[in-house]
């Protein structure tokens, strides 16, 4: 996105390396699966180029994915290296959040079978867990009933594992619950126990389906770490985890809390956070 600041003109000059550009200059293999937010969208066009800041154009020799912030994962917006393609069409049960594995599995494959003592350099950039949150089925069933006890409760078992787990001091103090005090603006969050029954089951079912949109990424981004380690290279290769992104999604916004038509409000979430009603 261009703001008109200096370096913030959604360009990256021939000036300013990336990382792929150097490994690649170096020997690397380089490739790219899943989430290019990076290239400017006056560029998208897959006829005229030019594609000087699409992957292939920034170091990456192969790419497979999607352009802009987010997809439908279930017919997404999808190029190989600068062509578009459309694998879902035919195919029930697609979900690309598979299909990217599906894909950097071969191509680590291909790569090995060719040249197996070329080092790589694979960049993998699922959806998961930016909107739209959209795991399969079989995912969100895994997650029914998890956040049923509400988030007070839901805190405390995230904070008291934390601590089991030595991801925080155990001598850390749980901040209190917003509910108005100065020190945090006045803010106030609602208490599980003062919901209702359509309030609680709405909220419930978001966190399952964004529960399972993880855990599914999670387990796909392992399947393709397991093909490195089928390969005898796992302990001679660097693995960088970043499980960051923008925290929750801003879409489904609803709070049903409308007296004269809940069903409605609720059901009316913007289609980016389905399949939470479906």
């Amino acid at each position: 996105m261009s703001t008109g600041y200096p370096g913030y003109d959604s360009v990256i000059g021939p000036d300013n390396a990336t990382v792929a550009e150097i490994l690649k200059e170096n020997g690397y293999a380089t490739s790219w699966f899943g989430k290019d937010h990076n290239t400017p969208g006056f560029t998208y066009s897959t006829t005229a180029g030019p594609f000087d800041q699409w992957p292939i154009g920034m170091g990456f020799q192969y790419f497979y994915g999607f352009l802009g912030g987010e997809t439908d994962q279930w017919t997404p917006y999808l190029f190989r290296n600068t062509t578009a393609v459309y694998p879902w069409v035919g195919k029930k049960g697609y979900n690309l959040t598979t299909d990217l594995a599906d894909d950097a599995i071969r191509y680590l494959r291909d790569l090995n079978a060719a040249a197996p003592d070329k080092p790589f350099f694979l960049y993998y950039v699922p959806g998961g867990s930016h909107s739209p949150h959209q795991p399969t089925q079989e995912w969100i069933d895994k997650f029914k009933g998890k956040f049923d006890m509400g988030w007070e409760k839901l805190r405390e078992q995230i904070f008291e594992n934390q601590k089991k787990l030595g991801v925080i001091p155990p001598n850390t103090k749980l901040t209190p619950w917003p509910d108005g005090q100065v020190e945090m603006g006045g803010a106030k969050l609602p208490k599980w126990d003062s919901l209702g029954p359509l309030e609680k089951k709405m909220y419930a079912r978001e966190a399952e389906v964004f529960a399972a949109y993880t855990a599914y990424t999670d387990y796909e981004i392992g399947r393709v770490i397991d093909e490195v380690q089928k390969q005898g290279k796992l302990d001679n290769t660097l693995i960088i985890y970043i499980d960051g992104d923008n925290g929750t999604s801003a879409e489904a916004v609803s709070t049903a809390r409308s007296t004269s038509t809940p069903l409605t409000t609720a059901s009316s979430m913007s289609r980016w956070s389905s399949p939470c009603w479906q």
